[in-house]
């Protein structure tokens, strides 16, 4: 009985956890490099959350696994392999590891980033899947980190700018605006009394927390894009104390119940604050939508 046939690819190996500038440049190298050998490209990926497993802390992701696949799916990635993370993987020695991820693809080369660790205790390096690469003729291609400001770029660097609410620098980092999925789930439906109805996404608790503020975004519906005022905080006019993320968007009318929708935040706006009458609040999110049309 013959085994299955793998299909021909370039493998870019990392944890791509928030698909920041120096991920794409692997991705981009590994983009590259298949289509010179004529080969698909395959991003190879954590399900789980692999920081939180290895220190045994409470780490939270920038990026869902669902809404990384999102994210390579635009950088035109379709084949992405998702590991779960468990200890019989994370037990698995380096060598071990190259020849396991071997049975799974048929390799043709790897992209990594200079510091790209694997096996247990990350003990494999560059250098030994540079020497399994040459013994199995492979190509392997390594990628320099992407510096900005004189300093590495990193997810740590990115949460701690989302943390702060600066989303411009956050995106510059991560190549895109910054974005948020989940299901629609029906509020109280106070926004739409105002003439500002609202969709409402419950944040998951693995997610990065943005600094409590009002943002400007964008959302994607139907193949256009619609401007939107994001609430990510408290709701102090209204007595709330739960963190909620709400969105206003400007200029659509129609039924969002239900369905998962992604918002872009583009940068912090103003600080949430308590407002003393519904009129009050009207003329502030008036407002908000105003300032938000004339930086466009």
């Amino acid at each position: 009985m013959s085994g299955k046939v793998l299909t021909p690819t370039v493998v870019a190996l990392g944890y791509f956890d928030s698909v920041h500038l120096g991920h794409r440049k692997v991705i981009e190298e590994a983009k590259a490099l298949a289509a010179e050998l004529n080969v698909g490209v395959t991003v190879f990926t954590f399900g789980g959350n692999l920081r939180a497993m290895l220190s045994r802390r409470d780490d939270k992701y920038v990026y869902s696994l669902e809404e990384r696949k999102a994210v390579l799916k635009e950088m035109g990635i379709d084949s992405v392999f998702v590991q779960q993370v468990d200890f019989n993987f994370l037990s698995m020695g380096k060598l071990a590891f190259l020849n396991w991820i071997n049975k799974k693809f048929d390799i043709k080369g790897y992209v990594c980033g200079a510091d790209y660790k694997f096996g247990k205790f990350a003990k494999g390096t560059v250098e030994d899947l540079q020497k399994h690469a040459a013994a199995n003729s492979q190509i392997l291609k390594i990628v320099d980190s992407v510096d900005e400001g004189g300093k590495r770029i990193s997810t740590s660097r990115i949460k701690t700018m989302l943390s702060a609410g600066d989303l411009k620098s956050a995106n510059a980092l991560l190549g895109r605006p910054y974005s948020l999925s989940g299901n629609v789930v029906k509020d109280r439906g106070v926004g739409s009394t105002l003439g500002f109805p609202t969709a409402n996404l419950k944040l998951e608790k693995h997610k990065q927390p943005l600094r409590e503020g009002v943002y400007a975004g964008h959302v994607f519906l139907d193949g256009a894009c619609y401007d939107a005022i994001i609430n990510f905080g408290t709701r102090p006019t209204f007595g709330g104390t739960d963190t909620v993320i709400e969105a206003h968007i400007a200029d659509f009318s129609g039924d969002l119940y239900g369905k998962n929708i992604t918002l872009f935040f583009d940068y912090y706006l103003r600080e949430i604050r308590k407002f003393f009458s519904e009129e009050e609040l009207k003329k502030q999110l008036t407002a908000d939508l105003a300032a938000i049309k004339s930086k466009k």
